[in-house]
């Protein structure tokens, strides 16, 4: 009796390995289907042809990328090359007038210089009494004395380089006071020395200590001959 019930036991087992074995070969089976259906899938999607294209496409990527590297290393160049160009001009431009300007300033004002833009080329600073000073801020009568005397500073500057050219100031200065308008005056006259300055204006009181040739306008009336 022992010997059945062990045998019993022993085939009960088996059948339940054998029941395991058959639901594991079912789900394999299922799982290869499931792979081949990937594959096949896979396979009508051209892998290998989707590879080569993405291959040419990065190998384009990458030609134009040494193309903008090297359009950019170009470009680098190009701005530095201008950057010294500006910077020689700047250099060969502000400094003559700089020049030409110092002394005239000198007749007008005690320890005052004037600091240029280097981008705009046009007085940006005052430096007077050791205080810097924006010429915005400036008083209406200075900053029109700085813009006289700039103006006599370039014309200084065409006559040394042989192309003179006369200095035309249209009522000006109006803003400043006696003692600067008739210091602006003799900036005046003694630039006059060297090259022709023309100055109009109404207020001929104002102007009656300047000198020089005074024109004025008369009524014409044609002669006839007989």
């Amino acid at each position: 009796m022992q010997d059945l019930r062990a045998a019993e036991l022993t085939l009960e087992r088996l059948r339940t390995v054998a029941a395991a074995a058959a639901k594991e070969i079912t789900q394999t089976k299922e799982n290869l289907a499931d792979l081949n259906g990937q594959i096949r899938t896979q396979t009508d999607k051209a892998v290998e042809e989707i590879w080569h294209e993405t291959k040419e496409l990065l190998s384009a990527a990458s030609e134009r990328a040494e193309r903008y590297a090297i359009e950019v290393q170009t470009l680098d160049r190009l701005r530095k090359a201008l950057t010294s160009a500006r910077s020689a001009a700047r250099d060969l431009y502000l400094k003559p007038v700089i020049t030409e300007l110092r002394p005239l300033i000198g007749l007008l004002f005690d320890d005052v210089s004037v600091v240029f833009n280097e981008t705009t080329l046009l007085p940006e600073t005052v430096l007077r009494n050791g205080q810097e000073e924006e010429v915005d801020r400036l008083s209406g009568g200075m900053r029109e004395q700085l813009s006289i005397l700039t103006r006599l500073a370039f014309a200084r500057l065409l006559a040394r380089n042989g192309q003179p050219a006369p200095v035309i100031l249209d009522d000006a200065p109006v803003h400043s006071d006696d003692d600067r308008i008739e210091r602006m005056f003799d900036a005046l006259h003694r630039q006059a020395q060297d090259q022709q300055i023309l100055v109009f204006s109404w207020r001929q009181r104002a102007f009656s200590k300047l000198g020089g040739n005074v024109l004025t306008l008369s009524e014409w009336s044609p002669t006839w001959a007989p």
